[in-house]
């Protein structure tokens, strides 16, 4: 199940709001928002030591959430539009993946900046919500695929650094009308960033 409760993120625009209401948007042609659009699986995920379990899900909706997605929240968008994938290993890393068909690729676009921005939030939002962790954020840059991803990472090093760290990656990408946004998270092993950009390229290779 999710974990926090979702709230409205008004950047994501009017269009987004008035397919909700059922207003058409002028000019532009309809998705299908009810097929299932391709996603990754374990073979793509970065390689870990132990094994990753879990996949796609079968029905649409919102199931979880990660550590930079966590109270991003999607007005007017219907859970039937959204798939989850989620991963786990039995200790040291987690991953998820959503993607989101939207009717227009205007609103697709849209959608994907407001993720983006989302996320290159989510190292002060760590800040704010807890002094044990002294936090840093990086931007890994972009990818040539589709209409392309951007992908960041967060590191939390908890205050003694001897207790420990947490780190997260995401990565945001579109093709056409269909926004995917992956994220990876462990508290055992240092990122393989350009793994999981990989893992990214494969995100938005699929969905079509």
């Amino acid at each position: 199940m999710r974990s926090g409760i979702r709230i409205r993120v008004t950047g994501v625009g009017v269009a987004l709001l008035a397919v909700a209401a059922g207003a058409p948007v002028a000019g532009a042609a309809s998705a299908d928002t009810t097929a299932r659009p391709g996603m990754i699986d374990i073979a793509d995920l970065p390689p870990d030591s132990l094994p990753w379990e879990g996949g796609a899900r079968d029905e649409p909706g919102w199931y979880s959430d990660g550590p930079c997605s966590s109270g991003f929240g999607i007005g007017g968008i219907p859970e039937e539009s959204v798939w989850d994938a989620g991963f786990s290993t039995s200790e040291t890393a987690s991953a998820t993946e959503h993607a989101i068909v939207l009717p227009t690729e205007d609103e697709a676009v849209a959608l994907a900046e407001s993720i983006r921005q989302y996320f290159a939030g989510c190292a002060d939002r760590w800040r704010q919500g807890s002094s044990i962790y002294t936090v840093t954020g990086y931007d890994y840059g972009s990818l040539d695929v589709e209409e392309g991803a951007t992908v960041g990472g967060v590191h939390l090093t908890r205050n003694p650094s001897w207790q420990g760290y947490r780190n997260f990656l995401y990565g945001v990408g579109r093709d056409g009308s269909t926004v995917t946004y992956v994220e990876w998270e462990s508290n055992w092993t240092q990122p393989d960033v350009p793994a999981f950009k990989e893992t990214v390229r494969a995100a938005v290779n699929k969905l079509y």
